[in-house]
């Protein structure tokens, strides 16, 4: 091969070179190997929180947030869920992890009895840290539908009784985006929960 021909091959394969690193540094910033891909996206909503205070879900557009559908008075599976979710916020904590970036979410489907008191008193008794959760409530048809929007179907038997299926706690990333749909109550796998938490943190909005 002549030194012209050399001269002039070489720019071309260096340029193919860098056009196909930069591809493919491109396609795993958007992309990110982490197997959580998205599932769709999270309906916005509107409800209330402790203070009586309209929250919309815009507010937490840039953070990522673990979110349950639950009721104080869930015999089961509701309170094992949140004092699951407190060991995660836990381990978050003492990774500096926790409160800023990311939030825990409640949302109440039994606003009769989940008064704004009740729900505070839940959270200590749980242990919650409310400098990174958000506990909801609003009327039952609302919060019903939230709860539907996000796939948990809920029925309500009269009397304070309520079931709901066993997958409402999910995981949503910076951009409102449903990322992960867990199994609630004892058989939670907080593990696998934290580790997809802090991949979704190491993704930038």
């Amino acid at each position: 091969m002549s030194d012209r021909i050399r001269r002039y091959l070489f720019p071309m394969v260096l340029c193919t070179t860098l056009l196909v690193l930069v591809a493919y540094i491109g396609y795993n910033r958007l992309h990110p190997d982490n197997g959580l891909r998205v599932v769709g996206a999270a309906p916005k909503f509107s409800l209330q929180d402790l203070n009586g205070q309209p929250f919309s879900s815009d507010s937490l557009d840039g953070k990522v947030r673990l979110m349950e559908f639950m009721f104080t008075s869930c015999p089961d599976i509701c309170p094992a869920t949140s004092y699951n979710m407190v060991l995660i916020q836990n381990e978050l904590k003492k990774q500096g992890m926790f409160g800023e970036e990311m939030k825990m979410i409640a949302v109440t489907f039994d606003p009769k009895r989940d008064t704004p008191e009740v729900l505070r008193n839940y959270a200590a008794k749980m242990k919650m840290d409310l400098s990174g959760w958000v506990l909801l409530r609003g009327e039952e048809t609302e919060t019903a539908d939230v709860a539907g929007q996000y796939g948990a179907d809920v029925q309500n038997f009269g009397d304070g009784q309520f079931v709901h299926n066993a997958t409402s706690l999910i995981l949503i990333d910076r951009k409102q985006r449903i990322r992960r749909v867990y199994k609630m109550g004892m058989d939670m796998d907080n593990e696998r929960i934290v580790k997809d938490i802090k991949a979704l943190l190491k993704e930038r909005a």
